[in-house]
């Protein structure tokens, strides 16, 4: 599936203080999923996934969301708790959810940067 880079500079992102190692998922003769008890790794670096969970605090929005990324690293990212955060290289990768049939988002960074302060709006 084709990945969309995707630009978040115009919402902040707030730390939860969750972030969970991401399942490996082994597909059944049945064509079911389900997680095989492994952590995933990257298929290019080779690291464990890590999934971080951040509020999205977007200034067009009616409402906030929480949202996974999904990040490779050595060691779990430290997701610092109501503080922003940042992501580096950002991509989106739409699916079809299979409980659902409905079309899903999954976001994924290369890794964690130096969240950026945003200009006030005076």
């Amino acid at each position: 599936m084709r990945s969309i880079p995707v630009d978040l500079s115009r919402c902040t992102l707030i730390g939860t203080g969750k972030v969970s190692a991401r399942a490996e998922y082994v597909e059944l003769s049945d064509g079911s999923r389900r997680a095989s008890g492994q952590q995933a790794t990257d298929p290019d670096t080779g690291l464990p996934l890590w999934t971080v969970d951040v509020l999205v605090d977007d200034d067009d929005a009616r409402r906030a969301e929480v949202v996974g990324v999904t990040v490779p690293a050595a060691e779990e990212p430290a997701c610092p708790k109501w503080r922003p955060v940042a992501f580096r290289d950002v991509t989106a990768t739409p699916y079809v959810d299979r409980q659902s049939g409905r079309v899903a988002v999954s976001l994924r960074a290369a890794g964690m940067a130096e969240p950026v302060a945003r200009p006030s709006v005076a």
